[in-house]
């Protein structure tokens, strides 16, 4: 179900703000990393006001990382350069302006020279104008983008992530959820809880998941750090009696949104090591379980100390969405 949403969100995006179209047949893959964007404009256009505005849209800091870190980051080309792999390009901005224009507007296209990829034509009169749009739908154009890099995380997922693992989440929690390729289980011999983590040179990424009764009909904040903290616990750190555990110097931050008409609590902050030198962000996402008397929480943190952490943590959260109870 959760998939799902996506595509509706998608096509409520095109319906309203985007113009969309689809392609299909064979395409190659697309070029470039995930959160990568390139804009296809002149040097004026770059440099004037409606790239200004552009890159402040896409470069906007992401909050409660451990470094400032974009949106996306951004490129430019110019059009005369725009050929050979940079228009197989997952994601692409492209510029029409000319006073034969009546109004701005924003059109999306998808798969048009590799597949999965979505291109963007921002058009209108005036560069002034350009830009000026933009600013007023700057949530919108962030979000087709968002939509596009979710739905290829999703998909690569349920493709070829952790068959056997999403099999144990199911027969342990009751819930089915796609886990990344490489994935391994740590610990899964406490009931209740397990914890996964997918180790890089330069990053683990860990998921845990854990349930415990629903003692309140609603979700707090402060219930939502203690019981957090009960079971990241069993997260041992790199030193004897060292373990996880939620910061206390950077208070999370709590939100709320729906997907496939169920109430999810987000709380996103950092974490720490007991009685050691570890940390770094995590994602929290919590739901009440009417049916079971319970509340769920699937639980994403990223360490990678020096190094970016963005798309590590971004490939996970998103992973909430193939999560279907």
């Amino acid at each position: 179900m959760g998939y799902k949403l996506k595509v509706i969100i998608a096509v409520v995006l095109c319906s309203t703000l985007f113009s969309c179209k689809e392609r299909t047949g064979y395409l190659p893959e697309p070029t470039g990393k995930y959160y990568d964007v390139i804009a296809v404009a002149s040097e004026k256009i770059w440099d004037g006001p409606a790239g200004n505005t552009l890159r402040s849209i896409m470069r906007e800091e992401i909050p409660m990382l451990n470094q400032r870190e974009p949106l996306y980051d951004l490129y430019n080309t110019v059009p005369r350069d725009f050929k050979g792999l940079l228009l197989r390009h997952r994601n692409l901005i492209r510029f029409n302006i000319s006073p034969q224009i009546s109004e701005p507007s924003m059109t999306a296209e998808y798969d048009v020279y590799a597949q999965p990829q979505l291109i963007v034509d921002i058009n209108g009169p005036s560069e002034a104008q350009v830009a000026s749009y933009m600013d007023e739908h700057r949530k919108e154009l962030q979000r087709i983008f968002d939509i596009a890099e979710r739905d290829r995380i999703v998909d690569w997922a349920a493709k070829y992530g952790e068959e056997r693992i999403s099999n144990e989440i199911e027969n342990k929690f009751g819930f089915t959820m796609s886990i990344l390729r490489g994935a391994k289980i740590r610990n899964n011999n406490i009931p209740d809880f397990t914890w996964i983590s997918l180790e890089h040179p330069l990053a683990s990424q860990g998921i845990v998941i854990y349930t415990y009764p629903m003692e309140e009909k609603e979700i707090y904040l402060p219930s939502l750090v203690y019981h957090r903290n009960e079971f990241v616990k069993n997260i041992p750190g790199p030193s004897d009696g060292s373990y996880m555990t939620t910061s206390s110097y950077i208070s999370p931050i709590l939100s709320a949104f729906d997907i496939s008409g169920r109430r999810w609590y987000e709380m996103r902050g950092f974490w720490d090591v007991e009685n050691d030198y570890m940390g770094g962000p995590f994602v929290n996402y919590s739901t009440i379980d009417k049916e079971n008397n319970r509340i769920i929480s699937i639980d994403f943190y990223v360490y990678s100390p020096k190094h970016n952490k963005r798309n590590y943590i971004r490939q996970l959260e998103n992973l909430i969405f193939t999560v279907e109870i």
